[in-house]
């Protein structure tokens, strides 16, 4: 056989497959996220201050991965955070590997959210919410309008 000639169930075995590969359902496709669309930032002991210093307002989760209302919270967060932005500011502290900061908060149960504005404590909120609960809470303490946008000012 010459490398010009293609065994003919060669061909059917490569025909069949590439109709196989054709008509099989597909997975979805992810969509990409818009750039403006935001998670809360990762923080640990070295970078907390910089980042409560650098934004007004600040919404700091403290979670454990094992933790299952905490694991209930993180979409929920992450669709506040795309919300609230750039009003609010979401943040993430992992208490298992900064105990510290845990303890510095005088966190005693997760998921526990603390609210920051101007770099001081000004709430917290320990326990899982809802969304539109936590969303109300939030515009509350924040003076939010409901778009989001400050009535108080920025």
């Amino acid at each position: 056989m010459s490398d010009d000639t293609v065994d003919p169930e060669l061909q059917a075995l490569r025909e069949r497959r590439l109709k196989e590969i054709l008509t099989r359902p597909t997975a979805p496709v992810e969509t990409p996220r818009p750039a403006t669309a935001k998670k809360p930032t990762e923080l640990d002991s070295g970078s907390v201050n910089g980042f409560l210093q650098a934004n007004r307002r600040v919404v700091v989760d403290v979670w454990a991965p094992w933790c299952g209302p905490c694991r209930t919270m993180a979409p929920i967060l992450d669709t506040l955070a795309r919300e609230l932005d750039p009003d609010v500011q979401f943040a993430k502290v992992n208490a298992d590997n900064e105990p510290m900061l845990a303890a510095r908060w005088g966190v005693e149960g997760i998921p526990t959210l603390l609210l920051f504005e101007g770099g001081k404590l000004v709430d917290r909120v320990v326990g899982a919410l809802p969304h539109d609960h936590l969303l109300r809470h939030l515009r509350s303490v924040y003076r939010l309008g409901t778009g989001g946008v400050s009535r108080a000012g920025t």
